[in-house]
């Protein structure tokens, strides 16, 4: 009876240690994940801000939203990546990600309660070869009475090839600050929203969309990559950081 009381309890620690892991923080209740995108609701009271007056104390929540809305929100956020090679300028979602899961988020918008707010994790590969990494995006999601507000966390964060398989390693995101906090890239401004002030400063990763100007938001058409620039982009997956130039290996002497 002992070592049945004890099992018992194992497999309780268990079943609690693999929701930690799936979620990072105890507070975050999965609503809903597949391979490839999870939701998480996250109660108010849970949500730790420098002040008070940064964040409403309850939303206007649920709240009803199309998917073609959501690909209008959210396909032409663009992000600037700084790093030692020079500043990139990507978007923030590939298009095909945001239709594969629009339908699910939307749902999730649905479903939420006024005294919560939504935590989006979503994985894509956006050139689906065995050799490229997928990457991860995290961002909070919520309404007020009049903005529907997005807290963007993790901007393309390429996950290990030995994590990218198992959801209890890719879904792990770190805390998404309400504070400024030091990155190396931010969304860059766009006419469909304003950033939010914080502390008398804008915060480049807190964008706030007006409810009235949801209609006039209208996904702007990408250019779409050729099979060369698809290729190019996995060749510089297995390319060392310094490349040897064909007239640098003409010069290379056979032994």
């Amino acid at each position: 009876m002992k070592s049945k009381f004890s099992f018992l309890l194992l497999a309780i620690f268990l079943i609690f240690e693999m929701n930690s892991c799936a979620t990072g923080v105890q507070t975050r209740n999965l609503m809903f994940r597949n391979n490839e995108f999870a939701i998480y609701s996250i109660k108010r009271e849970n949500l730790k801000t420098k002040s008070e007056k940064t964040l409403e104390k309850s939303f206007a929540h649920p709240v009803e939203i199309s998917e073609e809305k959501i690909l209008d929100v959210l396909g032409n956020l663009r992000y600037k990546q700084e790093s030692s090679y020079g500043n990139l300028f990507l978007y923030v979602f590939e298009e095909a990600d945001i239709k594969e899961f629009a339908s699910d988020l939307a749902d999730g918008l649905r479903k939420v309660k006024p005294d919560q707010i939504l935590l989006i994790v979503s994985k894509y590969n956006p050139v689906k070869s065995v050799v490229s990494h997928y990457v991860r995006t995290g961002f909070y999601i919520w309404a007020t009475e009049n903005t529907i507000e997005i807290l963007v966390g993790e901007i393309q964060t390429e996950i290990p090839f030995d994590e990218q398989g198992n959801y209890y390693d890719w879904s792990k995101t770190p805390d998404i600050s309400f504070e400024h906090t030091p990155e190396t890239n931010f969304v860059l401004p766009h006419a469909s929203f304003s950033f939010k002030e914080v502390d008398g400063f804008k915060n480049k990763r807190w964008l706030v969309f007006n409810k009235k100007d949801l209609n006039k938001l209208k996904f702007e058409k990408r250019k779409v990559k050729s099979t060369k620039e698809v290729i190019t982009s996995v060749d510089s997956d297995l390319t060392p950081e310094k490349r040897i130039e064909s007239d640098e290996e003409d010069s290379v002497l056979p032994d």
